[in-house]
């Protein structure tokens, strides 16, 4: 019968280990990464800032636009999320090259009018990986600016009857 030895580690696998921890270092080391400076329309001659809370008039923005995200540092790609708060409707795109637009490849925006939610994600690498930056905006895009006052009414009469599931209430 056969006596057996117990298992033992031999030198070149404590020194295989032993490179291998040395060069995971590099991995984790901070490297520098983007930040997002914030948003604008552009066609790529004109722009237009995109401000938080703000609304355009479509007419008034650049012809053939698309929305720019502007970074600073490296980065390799932007990931879009935009959703229409009017309709619900979500888009995403991840973007690879520079300038970093939506739609991507600095196509025309088409999704017309109206509320909408954009968030960008900044990642150093292409494809989405190793995030940077996080931000999130939210604008308005109409046909007009409305500038009316819409006024004051003085009601004529001083009672008004429900009839069913409605009410006449004359005022000037």
């Amino acid at each position: 019968m056969k006596t057996k030895l117990p298992s033992l580690i031999t030198k070149s696998r404590y020194l295989f280990f032993f490179i291998s921890f040395l060069f995971s270092f590099p991995t984790f080391a901070d490297v520098g990464c983007g930040s997002i400076e914030g948003f604008e329309f552009t066609n790529g001659h004109e722009s237009v800032a995109i401000a938080d809370g703000d609304t355009y008039v479509f007419n008034d923005l650049p012809g053939h636009f698309f929305v720019n995200v502007l970074s600073h540092g490296d980065s390799q790609s932007v990931k879009y999320i935009v959703e229409n708060l009017d309709t619900g409707h979500k888009y995403v795109i991840i973007e690879n090259t520079r300038p970093y637009t939506f739609p991507a490849g600095n196509g025309d925006w088409y999704l017309g009018n109206g509320k909408f939610k954009v968030t960008a994600n900044l990642y150093r690498y292409n494809f989405g990986f190793g995030i940077c930056d996080t931000k999130t905006i939210i604008f308005t895009i109409g046909d007009e600016a409305c500038t009316a006052d819409a006024g004051t009414l003085q009601a004529t009469e001083r009672n008004v009857t429900l009839t069913g599931d409605s009410a006449m209430l004359r005022a000037t």
